[in-house]
């Protein structure tokens, strides 16, 4: 015991160390100080960039593709419904089906319950961590239309960092907290976010992804706030700009959240909203990498582990 408890002791200055570091990454990593740092850390990998840029352009190219590339970079969003495989996303909504019908049993099995507005669905398929290259939701974000697209804008083939399933519920009686509030993504600089809507959203009862386009966003993208009310949002920008994401099961669109300030699951009685988000960045990751997010399942390309960095 005594063992154990000197241990510890020793390592919390350490764990305090990295806590701190991380909380001023954080703080940077809100502000235009971030790019800096990114800067700066691509410039320790050019090798390690370049061998990513001659990867992406290894992938095919479509015009619609790069239509779909510039109105990312300029709006912050894009719907790329006609231009993603349709057969991905059924084998996706296919998947997903299968864990709503289960839905009470995976409500257990959580292991984040901080959201109480949206039920987590896929803890169960992670082995360690970590989902299975052959998972459909892991094919379905290294479809080459979503690396390309992402990739132009990024100047860079993009890092996969995570894919979840979500269902959002109405939570009466409780004040708006954690994304039902507007925000912006800092996993990193550039964070793209890929979705598929796996039900219809027909109207602002369905909860659907709220956005501010990445032009009237910037009165914010300096902002140490981490989440804000509408009345704080529109103090600054009038509701008139505001975007909502209405459309029927299997759309998919793609949104700078690093840019766009958004929200979403506001979801009202007798509503719900089941999501697919797939998350992006560019390498080289700001903070510190997390533990690996997939685990290699058969025969994989150079491309497709590098995206997914195994």
């Amino acid at each position: 015991m005594t063992t154990i408890n000197t241990t510890a002791d020793q390592s919390a200055p350490k764990k305090a160390k990295i806590s701190q570091f991380r909380r001023l990454l954080w703080h940077v990593n809100r502000t235009d100080l971030g790019w800096a740092v990114k800067a700066g850390l691509t410039a320790l990998q050019l090798p390690a960039r370049a061998k990513r840029v001659a990867l992406l352009k290894q992938l095919p190219t479509k015009p619609e593709w790069t239509e779909a590339s510039r109105k990312l970079a300029e709006d912050g969003y894009v719907d790329v419904s006609a231009l993603v495989d349709r057969s991905l996303a059924e084998a996706v909504a296919s998947f997903a089906d299968g864990k709503v019908k289960r839905l009470n049993e995976l409500v257990g099995q959580q292991k984040e319950r901080h959201k109480s507005f949206w039920v987590s669905l896929l803890d169960e398929d992670l082995v360690n961590g970590s989902f299975a290259t052959d998972h459909p939701f892991v094919r379905y974000a290294l479809q080459p239309a979503a690396l390309r697209i992402i990739g132009d804008f990024m100047h860079d083939l993009p890092q996969l960092s995570d894919v979840v399933l979500t269902l959002s519920q109405p939570t009466p009686n409780q004040a708006l907290s954690f994304s039902q509030l507007w925000h912006l993504d800092h996993d990193d600089k550039r964070v793209c976010k890929l979705f598929i809507y796996l039900t219809d959203v027909q109207d602002t009862a369905d909860g659907p992804f709220t956005f501010i386009p990445a032009g009237p966003s910037k009165a914010f993208r300096n902002s140490l706030k981490s989440h804000m009310s509408d009345a704080q949002v529109f103090a600054k920008t009038g509701p008139e700009v505001v975007k909502e994401m209405i459309a029927p099961r299997l759309s998919s669109f793609i949104v700078n959240t690093a840019r766009c300030l958004h929200m979403g699951s506001r979801i009202q009685s007798d509503h719900s909203r089941l999501l697919y988000t797939a998350t992006y960045i560019q390498q080289p990751r700001i903070f510190p990498e997390p533990p690996a997010r997939f685990r290699a399942v058969g025969a994989l390309t150079e491309l497709e582990r590098t995206v997914m960095r195994l």
